[in-house]
């Protein structure tokens, strides 16, 4: 009889994207099931700001996931051998970018020195903070406009709406 390798991966997974997907298709393959722990808005905001999705959103987006067997809403922050125990985690799975906490000690640190975390190869060039940048970047014409973002310009400057025939 063989037993069934349960694999626990966490995060914000705020604004879920390829990178996210990629991740736990990766951690998944370790694993016959995968768990994946979700942290709270206020833990997220305590270590990094606040997140653009409420925690139910993420939860029901991290859901959606098909590589996801099972989510754990209310994850700690900082993935301790307690936290493997209580949910049958044989091991924890995050990509190979560092995370840490708010006073920057390394959130996998604990199941690192237990030799029950693996690693799996972050996604290049996808995270939620290159998106957010991306969309700064995308509205800052907009911002630079300020007030005179719906100033008339060209044929029509200077005539009001009553004077042009419409018809």
């Amino acid at each position: 009889m063989s037993q069934v390798v349960r694999a626990w991966a966490d995060g914000c997974y705020d604004m879920v994207h390829f990178g996210h997907a990629n991740s736990l298709r990766q951690a998944k393959a370790l694993a016959d099931y995968l768990m994946v722990g979700v942290h709270t808005d206020e833990e997220i905001t305590m270590h990094k700001g606040p997140p653009v999705f409420c925690q139910e959103e993420r939860y029901r987006m991290v859901r959606a996931i098909k590589w996801v067997d099972e989510v754990i809403e209310g994850a700690p922050y900082v993935t301790t051998v307690e936290t493997l125990d209580k949910y049958g985690a044989d091991f924890s799975v995050h990509g190979n970018d560092i995370t840490m906490t708010a006073d920057g000690t390394d959130t996998y640190h604990l199941v690192k020195s237990a030799d029950r975390y693996k690693e799996v190869e972050r996604t290049q060039g996808v995270s939620t903070t290159d998106l957010v940048g991306r969309m700064l970047l995308m509205t800052k014409s907009h911002q630079l406009k300020g007030d005179k973002e719906y100033e008339v310009s060209g044929p029509l400057k200077g005539i009001s709406a009553q004077q042009i025939d419409w018809h």
